[in-house]
């Protein structure tokens, strides 16, 4: 039986993965981050790690025989300061100064394969989670809300050739946030000020990074998110469709987005809805 290791980051993300993963045939060991991964993996062979510790889980990983990995939830970078690196982490620290979080990820995922330890891709293992196309929910948008996703996609796209942003928020042409390093949720948050509920539709649109590896740092939407763009009166979401992943079944998704009014569309990279 193969083994396979789940570096867990934050949310319940990495669980589904392993619960996944065992129905697959996996023999899986959760290595949880310190201070990031925040679920409750009873039931799993656990081995906490820190995240600036490269040699000691590449130790860990060794020592569990583990020749494949997958990285799912959230991770919140910290600090040089707070990172506290081992030797092997030090010396990785001058390739990723200075890099965007993908960038940071193919280092550390290239480190891990030259070692024997290959990276694979969440959807592998939640292939019914992926956004389909179509509206999903909701009212129909007019030309103002597709006029919206049409600049929303193509902002993203060029941005995320820059490793930046996977989310953007715009309302009658004009942007109003684009994701950084806060995430998602409080992107949505710092736009609440900026939403006039008595103009046109306010789009959240999310995207994969341009380039990016599926493999890394795949991007989510789900309740928590939904949630959050309804507080701030935000009326359409826009998921890329292939690309992005569902943090919760579809239907849990639509239900929430009928219930509040919310269109929500599977769209591809030319903003087609």
């Amino acid at each position: 039986m193969t083994r396979l290791a789940i570096i867990a980051g934050q949310g319940n993300l990495p669980l589904q993965v392993a619960q996944a993963a065992e129905e697959h045939g996996y023999d899986v060991v959760i290595f949880p981050i310190e201070g990031q991964a925040d679920a409750k993996f009873d039931g799993f062979v656990v081995q906490p790690v820190r995240l600036g510790a490269i040699g000691q889980a590449q130790g860990f990983l060794n020592q569990h025989d583990c020749c494949q990995m997958v990285m799912v939830g959230k991770v919140v970078r910290p600090s040089l300061g707070a990172l506290r690196p081992d030797a092997v982490g030090m010396n990785l620290l001058s390739k990723l100064i200075k890099r965007g979080d993908d960038s940071v990820l193919r280092v550390i995922s290239q480190f891990f394969a030259e070692r024997g330890v290959k990276t694979l891709p969440v959807k592998m293992f939640l292939q019914g989670r992926v956004m389909p196309s179509g509206h999903l929910a909701g009212p129909i948008i007019d030309y103002h809300g597709e006029t919206s996703i049409e600049i929303g996609v193509s902002i993203l796209d060029k941005l995320g050739a820059c490793d930046v942003g996977q989310s953007i928020i715009v309302q009658n042409g004009r942007v109003l946030a684009i994701e950084a390093a806060e995430g998602t949720s409080a992107m949505i948050a710092r736009s609440a000020d900026l939403i006039d509920a008595h103009a046109g539709p306010a789009v959240f649109v999310k995207m994969q990074k341009s380039g990016q590896d599926h493999r890394l740092d795949t991007p989510f939407v789900g309740a928590e998110t939904i949630h959050a763009a309804v507080a701030v009166g935000i009326n359409v979401l826009a998921i890329e469709s292939g690309a992005v992943m569902l943090a919760d079944d579809l239907q849990k998704l639509t239900d929430i987005c009928n219930g509040h009014g919310m269109s929500f569309f599977g769209i591809s990279a030319s903003a087609e809805t």
